[in-house]
């Protein structure tokens, strides 16, 4: 090519881009509005769609979701640039540049692909940015269920710098233009997954904020498919009690005085005893099928008589627990699979996903007889969550997998977590079999909680790209949604965009929210987060119960990250950063004071962890009053919501935590009992594999230990036993025996005397001076705490030395963990009561 020719190329180019760049539409020009944002008339003459949860969340028409988009368009640009655009319809004739906000005649008349419609499989979800001289379109699928103009308006300002990182205008990042430029583009987004939802337990005050913060960061405010709730079988085989309490649950012309229970009692499933169980079905009787096949269809027929369509799919899903029909030939089907979750060889832990599915298949053949669209939502929980061996499923049915029980600290692909390689399994499994496998997770990340935190960036990083791989449909979580103290900002944050596009750049997403939540302040600031994540995706230890949590942070952590905070909060130089800085020093200090509260209990100075508790409780309330969505203050009220509204479930300060140590200190002080010996915290132990420990007497005061090895009680035992715990996680099953030798003193005599320890876990039997004591029958290693407590006045020997043996059972299910001793063990006397 000639140089000349070269330079006439250049010109070219350099004139297109001239060009291109002149036909950029303006939208504000120093402050003053430059374009004019047009809707269709009827959305004009519409209020702008507010959450009132629960009252019309299901309501937004389409014209009011449009008001709301151009509301908040206009509003947030005024908030950028300080120029409010008017907002006009599409009748009107309007000079000059113009944003189009959702569908209407003048997006008609430019022959757009909007996305629109809607049909089972709920594909239809997205939105269009169109950019042409001096029209903007932001427009999308407003049909039903979906928000598609509101989330084009949504990332039209992420483009523009504006960020929504936590809910309520304290999470607002808003950025400063004058003018505000677009340039040309035409850009058309679709989510990676049909559900992105979680059902969070805040006041109803505060969720309409949050439900803002979703659709804003482009989550939906409720599932566009319905959720196999657990008991949705009951509505299905009806009995008296069950029409009575739910009539709008039946059609109108169900007679409430029939009692199906009573009349075939044959029709329902039986209990271990063989007692009938009055709610859920017999899986194996060839007529219930039929029976729930034709409530679903009356079902269905009241809803198109109501509405001019049926249900898209209908919710039906055993009770919640570990339910099983005992009838004899639903028995006689099942095999002898233990649940994941289950102990081998206990009955009530077997999976009966067989003869479920099979049943469940069965009802879906019947309902496609009358209604071939209407697919079935059932779960795979509990006693179901493994994928069914030789049973093809309905292609009617949809799967909700809820796999509550695995490692949520760890991704799925993660070396270190057997845990997570079987859920990710199981879960790649049932998405061969299925087609629209949905999660139902607890996405908490502890679910017993003080509120230390358990950022999982890393974890969801890892987790969504394989979502998307093995063709899970979508997300309809449980989520406490005021504890982002425990979480932290990113975890939720990034959640969100993870759920709209699962190939998410994280780091380049990162480095966005450090930047613009710190300032100058982002480099340590980051670095504290990272520790913490750190920890969390190396820890051996696993689960989703705080238990584990005293032995994953570690001293050189907490000097780490106190480093990070005090280097950020010299960064700091405005307001607003200063505060997001003091957020991460009100979550170190308390993180402090969990610590402190632990070692307080494996001290048994229980008076201490008393006071370090009631630090906690100091440093939420500060957290609160920043923004209550950090943290909720503990209700007053004892219905059971206070420790949802929380977040603290079963870990709560007021109602366990404080009363829990509170009692343990009153025991040994003199209050409600005296302290008569307090065992050693590093006892004698050895492994049991073979059980040969009770017929050798290894209980024994004069059996040789000189070969055992000495642990501490208030760690685990895996994590001190070489060969206990394997590289991925996999802990030790059977049985233990921890030996102590406790000086009994000569006051101890003619005292009641009982000896107690706060957590031994999953079961025990006890031994004193060779003499068997008694049992503490197995606890499920995620109850906390798992006290032990027998009298043993009368086998002490006061004023010698006495030897205390207990054999220790993990129990069968190695997933739990079972820790072993967890607390320290001591003699205590009961005072008398007042008189």
């Amino acid at each position: 090519m000639k140089p000349k020719t070269y330079l006439s190329l250049a010109l070219s180019i350099l004139l297109c881009l001239i060009s291109n760049a002149a036909q950029a539409i303006t939208l504000t020009k120093d402050g003053q509005p430059a374009a004019t944002i047009v809707i269709r008339q009827s959305a004009l003459a519409a209020k702008a769609y507010t959450p009132d949860y629960p009252k019309n969340i299901n309501d937004a028409a389409p014209d009011t979701k449009v008001r709301r988009a151009a509301d908040d368009l206009q509003s947030y640009v005024e908030k950028i640039s300080g120029a409010k655009l008017p907002i006009a319809g599409d009748n009107e004739d309007i000079q000059g540049p113009v944003i189009l906000v959702g569908v209407s005649k003048r997006t008609d008349a430019m022959k757009l692909d909007i996305p629109h419609g809607e049909t089972k499989e709920r594909k239809e979800e997205g939105y269009i940015i169109v950019c042409k001289g001096d029209t903007l379109v932001l427009a999308g699928n407003e049909d039903h269920q979906y928000w598609g103009t509101y989330y084009a308006v949504a990332e039209f300002l992420y483009r523009l710098g504006m960020r929504w990182f936590m809910p309520t205008d304290f999470g607002e990042i808003i950025p400063s233009l004058k003018t505000i430029s677009f340039d040309n583009v035409e850009f058309r987004d679709k989510p990676a997954f049909i559900l992105r939802n979680w059902s969070a337990y805040i006041p109803y005050p505060m969720i309409n904020a949050e439900m803002l913060w979703k659709l804003r960061n482009k989550m939906q405010i409720f599932a566009l498919l319905p959720a196999a709730g657990d008991s949705s079988i009951r509505y299905y085989m009806p009995n008296k009690a069950m029409v009575k309490a739910h009539p709008e649950c039946f059609p109108k012309d169900t007679d409430s005085t029939v009692d199906l229970f009573k009349i075939h009692p044959e029709y329902f499933a039986r209990n271990a005893d063989g007692t009938p169980d009055p709610f859920d079905p017999n899986l194996t009787n060839p007529d219930v099928p039929k029976l729930v096949a034709q409530r679903m269809k009356d079902h269905c027929k009241a809803e198109k008589e109501k509405n001019g369509f049926p249900p898209v799919a209908i919710a039906c899903a055993p009770d919640d627990g570990m339910p099983v029909d005992y009838n004899p030939a639903t028995v006689k089907i099942n095999n002898n699979f233990t649940e994941i979750v289950g102990r081998e060889g206990v009955a009530t832990d077997v999976s009966v996903s067989e003869e479920w599915f099979a049943f469940i298949n069965k009802v879906a053949e019947e309902l496609a007889k009358d209604y071939p669209d209407v697919m079935i939502a059932t779960n795979g929980y509990a006693n179901r969550n493994l994928p069914p061996e030789g049973v093809k499923l309905h292609p009617n049915l949809m799967i909700l997998y809820a796999s509550i029980w695995a490692d949520t600290l760890k991704a799925l692909d993660n070396p270190r977590s057997w845990h997570s390689a079987i859920q990710g399994a199981t879960l790649k499994r049932w998405c061969e079999l299925n087609p629209r496998v949905n999660l139902y997770r607890y996405v908490y990340t502890m679910l017993g909680t003080s509120l230390a935190p358990v950022p999982t960036v890393r974890k969801m990083a890892h987790d969504y790209p394989l979502y998307k791989k093995w063709g899970v449909i979508g997300f309809i979580d449980e989520q406490k949604g005021a504890d982002y103290m425990e979480q932290g900002i990113t975890t939720f944050y990034l959640r969100t965009r993870l759920n709209w596009d699962a190939d998410l750049n994280v780091k380049a997403e990162l480095d966005d929210y450090f930047d613009k939540w710190y300032g100058k302040a982002a480099e340590p600031s980051r670095a504290f987060w990272e520790a913490l994540e750190e920890c969390m995706e190396t820890t051996p230890f696993l689960g989703h119960e705080e238990r584990i949590l005293p032995n994953v942070y570690t001293p050189g952590l907490v000097t780490t990250l106190e480093k990070n905070v005090a280097s950020a909060e010299k960064l700091a130089d405005t307001d607003r950063v200063k505060t997001h800085v003091e957020i991460d020093r009100h979550i170190l200090e308390h993180l402090k004071y969990y610590l402190a509260m632990w070692e307080a209990e494996f001290s048994a100075n229980y008076a201490e962890a008393v006071k370090q508790c009631n630090l906690m409780a100091t440093e939420r309330a500060k957290l609160h009053d920043l923004c209550p969505f950090l943290n909720m203050p503990e209700m007053t009220f004892e219905d059971g919501m206070a420790r949802y509204y929380s977040g603290t479930w079963g870990a709560s300060l007021r109602t366990w935590k404080i009363p829990f140590y509170q009692n343990l200190a009153d025991k040994i002080s003199g209050k409600t009992g005296t302290l008569i010996a307090m065992g050693d915290r590093k006892v004698k132990f050895a492994l049991d594999e073979a059980d040969k420990g009770k017929p050798l007497r290894w209980h024994a005061p004069d059996f040789d230990r000189d070969n055992w090895l000495t642990i501490d009680t208030t760690k685990p035992f895996y994590s001190q036993v070489p060969g206990c715990y394997s590289k991925d996680g996999v802990p030790y099953r059977g049985l233990m025996w921890y030996v102590f030798d406790m000086d009994v003193p000569n006051s101890a005599k003619g005292k009641p005397v009982t000896l107690y320890t706060p957590a031994v876990v999953a079961e025990a039997w006890v031994w004193i001076n060779g003499h068997y004591a008694g049992h503490r029958p197995w606890i499920e290693p995620n109850d906390h705490p798992a006290p032990m407590e027998l009298d043993v006045t009368n086998l002490l020997q006061p004023g010698k030395k006495n030897v205390v043996a207990v054999r220790v059972s993990t129990g069968t299910n190695r997933s739990q963990a079972a820790e072993g001793f967890f607390g320290r063990l001591f003699l205590y006397s009961r005072m008398a009561p007042a008189q």
